[in-house]
């Protein structure tokens, strides 16, 4: 590739040169930032595919065999990429020696960080600024109707996986960004100090502690295939007034677990329809 044709990017690698122009680009992880910006990688995760709000939008992405770390590595050298963009460190020596790769720590940057981040490597900062503008206009739009909504009372999110459950709060995707940071809801005490306040990312509580950690609103999902009746058939969790008024929003797991742009803005509609639904019927 021409001199002329690369440019220096900073990157948690440190400096980077990358093509001006990347026309084929491989990603691990960041799928949904680049689909925000009309790019589209010919390889993704199978963990980003399976985002169903990115549905539509992935036709023609060649899904990457994580099961095999050789088979992985012959599909990207046969794509014969100009930019690989990965969240993997323990793989990064690996894709750079076949292509320019952007390793990118995560958690490194808020979501909106790495969103113009993501952008920038392609040459689409004014379009990730003006995705960015038009989702806070209409999340700072919503956020005083839900406050009146909400008012002194708190919101939680709940996560079952087996045998185990999670607490979590702005810091660990499932839209928490929006509750507490952009609409500046309130967590159970415990959450707000540990996973608002602080950055701690989650808690494995146990189901005794629930009622510490579950607020009068709880966002609650279940991991794809687990058995979540030692929650939901529990004298414990049927005692919860979030659970015995029905502020409880059940979301789906594998799509809440994402934070790219397009996620947060379906998930601002969900959290939307859900906080006005229960203002209705008080």
């Amino acid at each position: 590739m021409p001199e002329e044709g690369m440019r220096t990017v900073q990157t948690d690698k440190g400096p980077v040169e990358i093509p001006v122009n990347p026309q084929v680009i491989v990603s691990d992880y960041y799928l949904g930032e680049f689909l925000a910006v009309n790019v589209k990688p010919v390889i993704a995760s199978p963990y980003s595919l399976s985002n169903p709000f990115l549905k539509g939008m992935v036709e023609g992405i060649q899904e990457l065999n994580t099961v095999s770390a050789e088979t992985s590595l012959e599909m990207i050298v046969a794509k014969e990429p100009d930019l690989i963009v990965t969240i993997t460190e323990a793989d990064y020596e690996k894709y750079a020696a076949i292509a320019p790769t952007v390793y990118i720590q995560d958690g490194s940057r808020s979501d909106e960080e790495l969103f113009y981040y993501i952008a920038g490597l392609v040459g689409k900062e004014k379009e990730a600024e003006a995705y960015i503008a038009d989702f806070r206009k209409r999340a700072e739009a919503a956020g005083e109707e839900i406050r009146e909504i909400v008012g002194n009372r708190t919101v939680s999110i709940v996560e079952v996986w087996p045998q185990q459950i999670y607490t979590m709060g702005s810091h660990f995707a499932r839209g928490g960004s929006i509750l507490y940071d952009i609409w500046k809801l309130k967590a159970p005490s415990a959450v707000q100090a540990e996973m608002v306040d602080a950055d701690t990312p989650y808690k494995v509580v146990s189901l005794e502690a629930l009622p510490e950690y579950t607020g009068d609103f709880i966002l609650y999902g279940v991991l794809e295939d687990t058995d979540s009746s030692f929650v939901e058939e529990s004298r414990l969790w049927n005692s919860l007034d979030a659970v015995k008024a029905g502020r409880v929003l059940a979301y789906e797991q594998v799509a809440f677990m994402h934070r790219d742009p397009i996620t947060l803005n379906a998930q601002l509609d969900i959290f939307v329809d859900f906080f006005r639904s229960v203002g209705e019927k008080e």
